[in-house]
């Protein structure tokens, strides 16, 4: 079933009537189904009235793995600092397999509705969404979408080594166009990721795209890496690789070479040169500062 199917079938539901009457003690009397959770498809009815997820996740793989989304109010504005809840399974007719709170990326994404929620997959293939949130204003809004969840990663995981390979830097952009398109320009390209991962000291890697990333959630994340540098100068080699070459129509070297089909992506890196930390799409400071802490 594909998203579109799952938020139609959302919709369609059927009234079941009471059970009982008004006669005496002796009439039956209605009693809750032993197991009266609601189906996804329920639990979100009307997708088409609700709330919008926008998925904003590059990769899920198979385990625990970090989810982030956007999400629109009915009138298609971004919903800002509400509480969330995802509920997630394979079967959109059957209760959820998990439900999990979801958390608001403050920071420089604020304005643009960001929530992460690490979400308990247990095999590969689709699943459905389906997030229930309370605005400030005490609203419940409901929404659904299918992502899809793959065995394991192309690309590094915690635990495993980093890809030693080289990138431009401002002393030797090595053909990179532009170099950096964040305005003003990041102060991340002074040392290559092959030395970096040979000097013996963490690093923070950050492969995106600020001008051309198609989810605008690119440049932020430059924002709040470099942002982490300028507080916290000594406590790595702090990158940035510009996604693409040539004004955007091709994919740079070193994304080729680490496996990404797409971007943002952001590494922490032990000084060992071993994966502590991988964050994909729109992140927020706090979650920096967590992953900064494990180096």
């Amino acid at each position: 079933m594909d998203r579109r199917t799952f938020l139609r079938a959302a919709v369609i539901t059927t009234a079941v009537p009471l059970l009982g009457s008004c006669g005496g003690n002796d009439d039956p009397v209605a009693t809750p189904a032993p197991d009266a959770t609601p189906a996804l498809q329920d639990i979100a009815p009307d997708a088409a009235k609700g709330l919008q997820v926008l998925d904003a996740q590059p990769e899920l793989v198979v385990g625990s793995s970090r989810y982030s989304f956007g999400l629109l109010d009915p009138d298609g504005s971004p919903l800002t600092d509400a509480r969330v809840t995802v509920h997630a399974g394979t079967d959109p007719a059957a209760p959820p397999q998990a439900s999990v709170p979801a958390v608001w990326l403050r920071g420089a994404v604020e304005e643009k509705a960001i929530y992460v929620a690490q979400i308990p997959f247990t095999k590969a293939g689709p699943v459905f969404l389906a997030a229930v949130a309370t605005t400030k204003g005490g609203a419940t809004l409901k929404g659904g979408v299918q992502v899809d969840v793959v065995t394991t990663s192309t690309s590094p995981l915690p635990g495993q080594p980093a890809v030693s390979v080289r990138t431009p830097t401002t002393a030797a952009p090595d053909g990179a166009d532009p170099l950096c398109s964040r305005k003003p320009v990041c102060s991340m390209h002074d040392i290559s990721l092959d030395a970096a991962l040979k000097s013996g000291k963490p690093v923070v890697v950050t492969f995106s795209a600020p001008a051309f990333c198609a989810t605008e959630t690119c440049g932020p994340v430059v924002d709040l890496v470099e942002a982490a540098k300028k507080s916290s100068p000594a406590a790595a080699h702090f990158i940035h690789v510009e996604a693409y070459r040539k004004q955007g129509a091709e994919l740079a070297p070193a994304l080729k070479a680490w496996k990404f089909g797409t971007e943002p992506w952001t590494y922490f890196v032990g000084k060992d040169g071993v994966v502590v930390e991988r964050l994909a799409g729109a992140i927020g400071a706090e979650e920096i500062t967590a992953a900064l802490a494990k180096l």
